[in-house]
């Protein structure tokens, strides 16, 4: 595995004094739902770490095993071994006290929008339910998302909507909401604009942007989308087959990535990029005069 330093540049002097990750991650193995033991993990010794301020993402083909790693901390899958900590606390098992304290202090927005909401609730009670499980007062939590929607850009008339009334853009950004009101000390995205199309997958990751310059949660993004990838992230996690492979911060692992996983990643964004420069380029000149 290449590794790199993934933690942001310590604090000259005494190293003790570096402050202590947000999460870490330690050769955790994650096995499937009912998976006996004779099955093979989807992810096996995966490590990384990610601290406060941090957009850590992770890449990989598909079936990789990205989205796994990140249900195994949010505590959908079962770890088999490993050691997980959330401001160090070790996570013994799945929603044990530190593991309860992980899952209240994170939230994750997932790539169907739609599914993640309750179908016979209004955008707005979607958005204020994590406000009302954690005791808040109806006007307070209703003030606070409607609030949080106006960010999103979702007008008030959207708010009073079910999901299946509107569109998967507008579910999405409703996510969004949803997820930042309680205001997340860990924030995880699977795929978060992988079900919208290409204009409001631009509006969504301009969302992002926003709530990233604002350092209103530390965030780990699960991501095909390397463009993403470069405007948001601070490092970035390479999985291939269920193993971490490459660990880089994220200007690094674009200008010389290591692995062959990596390489091939970098690569073909790189071509792609290429591609869309050369179709936006203006025309230049006129055409050859025929003679004759």
């Amino acid at each position: 595995m290449t590794t790199h330093a993934l933690s942001s540049p310590a604090p000259t002097g005494d190293p003790a004094s570096a402050p202590a990750p947000l999460l870490e991650v330690v050769d955790l193995t994650v096995a499937a739902p009912g998976a006996g033991r004779r099955q093979p993990p989807l992810v096996q010794g995966a490590s990384f770490t990610v601290h406060k301020g941090d957009v850590l993402c992770i890449v990989g083909s598909s079936g990789s095993g990205k989205s796994s790693l990140m249900k195994a901390v949010l505590g959908l899958y079962r770890f088999r071994s490993g050691v997980l900590r959330f401001g160090g606390r070790v996570v013994e098992r799945p929603l044990d006290a530190a593991h309860r304290h992980l899952r209240r202090a994170s939230q994750a927005v997932f790539q169907n929008p739609v599914a993640s909401l309750n179908p016979h609730m209004s955008l707005l009670a979607g958005i204020a339910e994590p406000l009302s499980v954690r005791g808040v007062q109806p006007a307070d939590r209703n003030r606070r998302a409607v609030a949080l929607a106006g960010r999103m850009g979702l007008s008030p008339d959207v708010l009073a909507r079910r999901p299946g009334q509107v569109s998967i853009g507008q579910c999405q950004r409703a996510c969004l909401a949803r997820a930042l009101s309680t205001d997340p000390a860990l924030l995880f995205l699977d795929e978060p604009l992988s079900a919208l199309d290409a204009i409001v997958q631009r509006q969504v990751a301009d969302l992002l942007t926003g709530i990233r310059r604002e350092a209103t949660a530390t965030m780990v993004l699960i991501t095909h989308d390397l463009r993403l990838v470069r405007r948001l992230g601070t490092h970035v996690v390479v999985v291939d087959r269920g193993r971490v492979v490459e660990q880089a911060p994220t200007e690094r692992f674009f200008a010389c990535p290591e692995h062959r996983q990596a390489r091939a990643l970098v690569e073909s964004f790189h071509g792609r990029e290429a591609r869309r420069a050369a179709l936006m380029r203006p025309a230049t000149g006129l055409p050859a005069r025929v003679v004759g």
